[in-house]
């Protein structure tokens, strides 16, 4: 029978074919993370997690999760493109996904399936990684300590403190060329540590990004004085051009030795020229859209956080204030080409439909967190939370030519089709808590719980001028709903950990998380009357509301040292998920919402291995499976005429969409000193992702509109860095072979091919995203 100490042994070297023998004995860096909210080692806290250092993350020019994804094992994005990352974080963990394409304009009604901090403050957005610290990636449920979210796991961002004892800074700056694009990319950054006093510290962080674009279009429509199509097809050339600028200020004050206040401002504006997506029936890096889809978002985001030791524990308060705005431009024109209502516009002089989006979004949050200092066999922490979030947006489509072909005078605006207005309001209460009992030096038990009472609101209004008092109250066509909701639940955890050896732990842990649930607003039949209150477009009453989510994560797992040169863990894991919040179209009036469906589960294996080969060579290799399924049928509601009826939405056994079975991770580094006084890098990156589906699979009819099979994907960066004390220089490759792999698609939603009347070719093929070319440049930096 295998002893723990040589089953830890056996795994790792069987798994990860390197025997431990092999790895020479060099010392790796230790990390410490705040996972647990204390400071602790990486390799002693009992779950899976990874740590990335933040110098690293700089020298590998990772500036946000668009790339870091790239770097750990097991976390996925289906890459959208800046923007429309932007709106919703896209980001994977552990197989819980309901959406695998790239079709959301609009913020999720709901959190993410996995939560985001920089520092204490929840965020919703993608932030630029400047100037950080570290960046640590918490795998599987994590409701206890972080809440509504952490479905799935939690990533948290911890930016570079303040430094009381001396003058510091750098000034970074990066210039490249990308493949298939007419233009240069740069890049520069600058960062200023100042001590003030002796209690006093400002650090501060300025960004500005230039990205050219690489993708083209031939058929823009060119538009007249009056805004109405000539006709005439206009080239367009590096549409997706992108510009970033970022500022983060740190204020840290320290009046006595316990006590620490820290204030931080972050913002962030980006503008981008047009989105990321090719047409999958050109060549090369060609886009059908008639209209640039531009995009504008600023968010701010501002923090107090407050921390007094009282020798028995440590209170910690922390406040946030965060704004996301953002106004964007989407081609409508073959959404409406492919919906079955386009018949009614038949005579329009061109099929140009432009929509333009505005949403804005405030998130007040506190937290109070009381933490025991850890002496003694008992440790506790006990918190309380509070999350209040106000968002509003606004959706518009002009449909060029209406007005003409219908000889109205539009009563809301000239050519405006469609408009629709959503207010939503949410509110988050919770008190939580965690008790961990040493029952020997070697082995602890820790058991938490999160009580949370949240109440939701929304309301929305839609118009529809061209269909007048036919589709809704008087000439707008007015159809509008609001509903209100509470809900409230408890959540528990339970981990259990033993050292086996000094260098070895086994972990079991039972983890519950969840997503708040809310309220859509669309207009909806009451069908216990026999008018239909919500005009033509009325849909089902299921929905005005949506549940929360939960998720029960079962997990085992090893980590430990196989040597001091090798660092590694393996964790297996079962997650059963239900009422996954899906993101599905209304059958009526094709309005997104938030609907839930029944059961799903994923389940699989983790595996990480960090070695320092030599003092000169390191090596580090991820690899993760995943199966994640439906594990029952779910049906997508209608209703019409006062009728009832449902559609199959997705079949028992059905892959969950975006999430391919395996991933894998690897890099190779090597440094060495030269007698020049400099330090010479040579660093390999590769990821592998497996392929995925992007929705589920037939027979439904709704999902065929989301459906399509992305292909794996493989992909190397590399660079070449000469550092001497003060300053550095490097060559660096993104994307080293110049794959054309495909991230994601929006389906058969765009560019479906040939529909009778339609005014564009038949061989457009899906609307696909693809990874940005080749990008070769020179990086150098100087610190001081």
């Amino acid at each position: 029978m295998f002893k723990p100490k040589q089953l830890h042994t056996a795994i790792c070297s069987a798994i990860l074919a390197i025997p431990p023998m092999a790895i020479a004995q060099s010392q790796l860096e230790e990390i410490t993370v705040t996972a647990t909210r204390r400071a602790t080692n990486v390799q002693d806290v009992p779950y899976n997690i990874s740590a990335f250092d933040g110098s690293k993350l700089s020298a590998q020019g990772i500036n946000d999760f668009s790339k870091i994804a790239r770097s750990i094992p097991g976390l996925t994005l289906s890459d959208s493109g800046r923007s429309k990352n932007g709106i919703n974080n896209g980001i994977v963990m552990r197989g819980l996904n309901v959406s695998g394409t790239g079709n959301e304009d609009f913020p999720s009604l709901t959190d993410p399936v996995v939560s985001v901090y920089m520092n204490e403050t929840p965020v919703f957005a993608n932030l630029e990684l400047r100037d950080m610290d570290r960046v640590e990636v918490l795998r599987g449920p994590q409701a206890t300590l972080y809440g509504s979210g952490s479905l799935a796991g939690t990533m948290k961002y911890i930016p570079a403190a303040p430094d009381m004892d001396e003058v510091s800074g750098s000034i970074k700056g990066k210039a490249s060329v990308t493949d298939e694009s007419d233009d240069y990319n740069t890049d520069i950054e600058a960062t200023i540590n100042v001590p003030l006093t002796d209690k006093l510290a400002f650090r501060g962080t300025v960004a500005n990004l230039d990205n050219a674009g690489y993708i083209d279009s031939a058929y823009i429509e060119e538009l007249d004085s009056n805004g109405q199509p000539t006709g005439n097809a206009i080239i367009k050339k590096d549409i997706n051009d992108e510009s970033v600028q970022m500022a983060r200020g740190t204020l840290l004050f320290a009046p006595t030795d316990a006590t620490d206040i820290s204030f931080m401002y972050n913002y962030q504006k980006d503008e981008i020229g047009g989105s990321s997506a090719t047409a999958a029936g050109l060549d090369g890096y060609e886009s059908a859209t008639k209209v640039l889809e531009e995009f504008e978002r600023e968010v701010s985001l501002g923090s107090l956080i407050v921390k007094h030791d009282f020798g028995f524990a440590e209170l910690t308060s922390a406040t946030s204030l965060t704004t996301n705005e953002a106004d964007s431009v989407h081609d409508q024109s073959y959404n409406y080409g492919y919906s079955g209502f386009w018949a009614y516009y038949a005579g329009v002089p061109r099929e140009v439909v432009t929509g333009k989006k505005h949403y804005e979004s405030k998130s007040t949050t506190q937290e109070f967190r009381l933490t025991s200092n850890g002496e003694g066999k008992l440790d506790w922490l006990v918190g309380a939370y509070y999350n209040d979030v106000e968002f509003d947006a606004e959706s518009y489509d002009y449909i060029a030519g209406v007005d003409e072909l219908y000889a109205m005078v539009n009563p809301q605006a000239p050519d405006l089709g469609y408009s629709n207005f959503l207010e939503s309001e949410f509110e988050d209460r919770a008190v939580f808590g965690e008790l961990t009992y040493h029952v020997s030096d070697a082995w602890q038990v820790t058991a938490g719980a999160r009580y949370f009472d949240q109440k939701f609101f929304a309301a929305q209004s839609i118009t529809l001028p061209p269909c007048g008092i036919f589709c809704g109250e008087g000439a707008l066509g007015l159809s509008q709903a609001s509903g209100k909701e509470s809900f409230s639940d408890t959540l528990f955890k339970f981990n259990t950990s033993y050292d086996f050896s000094d260098s070895g732990k086994v972990y079991f842990t039972i983890a519950e998380g969840f997503r708040h649930g809310g309220a859509n607003g669309v207009p909806v039949d009451n069908l216990s009357t026999p008018v239909v209150e919500g005009g033509v477009f009325a849909e089902h009453p299921d929905y005005l509301f949506f549940d929360p989510d939960k998720s029960v994560n079962y997990e085992i797992g090893f980590k430990g040292y196989l040597t001091d040169a090798a660092r590694y863990s393996v964790a297996f894991f079962y997650v059963d998920w239900n009422d996954p919040i899906l993101i599905v179209q209304t059958p009526n009036g094709g309005f997104p919402v938030m609907y839930n469906g029944d059961e799903a589960e994923s389940k699989g294996v983790e595996l990480e291995l960090n070695t320092q080969l030599t003092e000169s060579l390191a090596f580090n290799i991820g690899y993760t499976y995943t199966a994640a399924k439906l594990t029952k049928d779910f049906y997508i509601p209608n209703v019409s005429g006062g009728v009832e009826s449902s559609t199959l939405g997705g079949q028992k056994g059905d892959d969950l969409p975006g999430i391919p079975t395996h991933t894998a991770t690897a890099s190779l580094s090597y440094t060495r000193a030269l007698d020049m006084g400099a330090d010479l890098t040579a660093h390999l990156g590769v990821s592998y992702k497996g392929d995925f589906v992007t929705g589920f699979a037939e027979p439904s009819s709704l999902a065929a509109n989301s459906y399509d099979e992305i292909d794996s994907s493989t992909l190397a960066d590399a660079y070449l860095a000469l550092t001497f004390p003060k300053w550095s220089v490097s060559l660096y490759a993104d994307n080293l072979t110049n794959a054309d792999d495909i991230t994601t698609s929006d389906g058969n939603g765009k560019y479906t091919g040939s529909k009778p009347g339609l005014q564009y070719a038949a061989n457009l093929g899906d609307q696909e995203y693809r990874v940005r070319p080749r990008t070769i440049g020179i990086s150098a930096s100087y610190n001081f």
